[in-house]
């Protein structure tokens, strides 16, 4: 399993593009709707639209890395790497999660860079830091176990591509990531709380004081959790088929 993660390690690191999308356009994106918003505005009223802001962007775009995940395994199989995987002993959740750690890592690190940017730019402040980067972990195992789930029914990079934004688009206007949940209509709230985002979200709005609101931690937890062990299972069902094209 590690020296998958290492050989895909290598290969993210190498990948500029996937530096343009966990980097500078959630900063440039952040940074100019903050400054957009509040032009004019006192130093609290930024503060109060930087908070909104980085958390919902924070769980917004770590769903984009879902985008590299699904290149990344539809190159595999495409080049053979992956038939040749089949034929050693490694197993499937080995395989797995090999693929899935370093993905695992870009995403806790885009949303804590994200996060110093508000906190030490724009005044956010976080009351339970310990909290905060527990749903951080959270956030970025379930994206993580989702876009391998994806990646594993994917035919095509477009077809991960198309469904990436699906779920990030749509997420983003029914969880309120975008404005704050508590101003959309109701029966966006209900449809909104039925995705992992919403609780991301609100986990993280708990541990930020310059936000009302927020969900109990313990909840947050169980719902985060519950949506990663389903990804995962979605995963090793779909790995046979995964296999299958690549044999093909």
């Amino acid at each position: 399993m590690w020296p998958l993660v290492r050989i895909e390690s290598i290969k993210q690191v190498k990948d500029r593009s996937l530096l343009f999308w966990t980097i500078l356009l959630p900063v440039a994106s952040i940074i100019l709707l903050i400054e957009l918003f509040t032009s004019g505005s006192s130093q609290a009223q930024k503060t109060l639209v930087a908070s909104q802001s980085v958390t919902g962007m924070s769980v917004f775009f770590s769903t984009f890395v879902i985008i590299s995940i699904v290149i990344s395994f539809v190159k595999d199989r495409e080049k053979g790497i992956v038939a040749r995987l089949a034929s050693t002993p490694l197993q499937p959740h080995h395989f797995f999660l090999g693929k899935c750690v370093p993905f695992f890592i870009i995403i806790l690190f885009q949303v804590l860079l994200l996060t110093i940017l508000g906190v030490y730019l724009y005044g956010i402040e976080i009351t339970q830091y310990s909290s905060y980067f527990l749903v951080v972990v959270l956030l970025s195992m379930q994206v993580t176990s989702w876009g391998v789930a994806i990646a594993a029914f994917a035919k095509t990079e477009n077809t991960g591509l198309v469904m990436t934004n699906m779920i990030a688009l749509g997420t983003a206007v029914a969880c309120g990531l975008w404005t704050p949940f508590d101003q959309l209509p109701s029966y966006l709230k209900i449809i909104g709380m039925l995705f992992p985002q919403y609780w991301a979200h609100q986990g993280l709005v708990q541990s930020v004081s310059t936000l009302p609101g927020g969900e109990n931690l313990i909840l947050v937890t169980a719902v985060l959790i519950g949506y990663t062990l389903l990804g995962f299972i979605l995963s090793l069902v779909g790995y046979k088929k995964y296999i299958k094209r690549a044999r093909g």
